[in-house]
């Protein structure tokens, strides 16, 4: 699946604080508890399908990310994340 990329111009900094990484979470579990009760077709004008797809996409590039994290810092901890605290 050909997905189109938003990019960030590059004279802007892209910041991933702990209020940044909120925010994706916020927007995925309100994304679950709308598919949850069936109420996509009021959240968004994509169909289940391209939904879908973008979620499959943000997954891969996610462990993928992990992966390279990962190596990168062999043997630190980089497995769990405090969230919210």
């Amino acid at each position: 699946m050909m997905m189109m990329q938003a990019r960030t111009p590059h004279n802007t900094r892209l910041v991933l604080d702990r209020a940044w990484f909120e925010g994706v979470y916020q927007a995925l579990d309100r994304l679950h508890d709308d598919a949850c009760a069936d109420r996509l077709s009021s959240l968004s004008p994509l169909g289940p399908a391209e939904i879908v797809g973008w979620l499959e996409e943000f997954i891969y590039t996610a462990q993928e990310t992990i992966f390279e994290i990962r190596a990168a810092y062999p043997g630190g901890n980089v497995t769990k994340a405090e969230r919210f605290s």
